[in-house]
């Protein structure tokens, strides 16, 4: 019987991968990669002493990581390359690469580079490669600034004004009185001033409610401000007072929140 050969052995081992069974590999989004280690045991069970795994690492910095690693077997009294793959790391990405980048992308060129030798067992990328991947997405998306609530609907004419202060037991049922009542409380001279300034205001506080930081809060009370220039002398100083303490306490609790 002849001495089995190199590319042999190679066709061997690529036939092994491709028979793996499903229970030998892992699922991710319905398809099936088999690990690193699966890979590199089909190696060395193939060629042993005569075949090796070589990485580089190129780059190793605060940011990111690139790696590079061939496959050599050993015919004719020499090494010769049957494949070669890089990998790429960032280590900001993801909880692993924080303290592990160098070792991530170690194992991912590794699986590549088998893969490109034949050694996949079906996908390419290994199970390693595409869970950090999928995980790293995961982990970005959790850092996302959080997105502003939906504010509640805010009045647009004196009935609606009137039917939301009703539902928060601020306002009486008839709306002629109501309105007399606002006039009255904020020392307007109008019906018009008594609307802009109510409406004006009490869409500030519910948009400081749920302003997701300090610059969102001042930005809010400027433009409130800005808004209600033209009437301020039409406003009690008690009514202007009592509102501007309000917001000062929203940006109080804000401030404090951002401290923390």
């Amino acid at each position: 019987m002849s001495k089995m050969t190199e590319k042999d052995k190679l066709i061997i081992a690529v036939k092994q991968m491709a028979d793996l069974p499903d229970k030998n590999k892992v699922s991710i989004k319905g398809k099936m990669y088999a690990e690193v280690h699966t890979r590199v045991q089909a190696f060395r069970e193939a060629f042993g002493v005569d075949g090796k795994i070589i990485s580089k690492v190129h780059v190793a910095d605060k940011d990111r990581v690139m790696t590079e690693t061939s496959v050599y077997v050993y015919k004719d009294g020499s090494w010769r390359e049957i494949g070669n793959d890089f990998a790429e790391e960032f280590r900001a990405s993801g909880m692993v690469n924080k303290t592990s980048a160098v070792e991530n992308c170690l194992t991912s060129s590794i699986g590549r580079a088998l893969s490109a030798c034949g050694l996949s067992g079906g996908n390419y990328a290994s199970f390693e490669e595409v869970d950090h991947a999928i995980n790293e997405k995961v982990d970005v998306t959790a850092k996302e600034k959080p997105k502003k609530k939906d504010p509640v609907p805010k009045p647009k004419t004196a009935k609606d004004l009137k039917e939301s202060m009703e539902e928060k037991g601020l306002a009486k049922k008839d709306e002629e009185e109501f309105i007399e009542e606002a006039k009255e409380i904020f020392g307007l001279e109008d019906q018009n001033y008594a609307e802009k300034f109510t409406r004006i205001s009490e869409k500030a506080l519910t948009d400081m409610d749920v302003a997701v930081n300090l610059k969102e809060v001042e930005a809010i009370w400027k433009q409130a401000i800005d808004d209600l220039k033209e009437i301020k002398g039409k406003v009690s100083p008690t009514a202007w007072q009592v509102w501007l303490g309000n917001m000062s306490l929203k940006r109080e609790e804000m401030l404090k929140k951002e401290t923390k």
